[in-house]
C-alpha cells in the first residue's frame, strides 16, 4: 500500500485511479512489490482512507520523505557522465 500511496501523490491521482491505473502497468506493481504481473485490484480504493487515517499527514509526508533519502542514499540518484 505505501507503494501505491506514494506512486498517488507523484502523479496526484484519486484513490480510485491509482487502483485502476496500478492493474494496467507493471512498473507500478513492481515498484509496489508484486515479482509477478497482476490482473486484480490489490484493495479496494476506500482502503487509503483508513491507511491514511492511521499514518496521519505527518506519516505521508515522512514515507515521502524517507523514499527520496533512499533513493539518494543508494545512488540512484548519481548524475551519470
Amino acid at each position: 500500500m505505501v507503494g501505491l500511496l506514494l506512486l498517488k501523490h507523484i502523479y496526484n491521482l484519486s484513490d480510485v485511479a491509482i487502483v485502476d491505473r496500478w492493474i494496467e502497468n507493471p512498473y507500478w506493481q513492481y515498484f509496489s512489490g508484486e515479482n509477478v504481473f497482476q490482473t486484480q485490484k490489490p484493495f479496494n480504493p476506500t482502503e487509503f482512507i483508513h491507511f491514511r487515517k492511521r499514518i496521519g499527514k505527518e506519516g505521508v509526508e515522512k514515507l515521502l520523505k524517507v523514499s527520496i533519502q533512499l533513493y539518494w542514499q543508494r545512488g540512484s540518484g548519481k548524475k551519470k557522465c
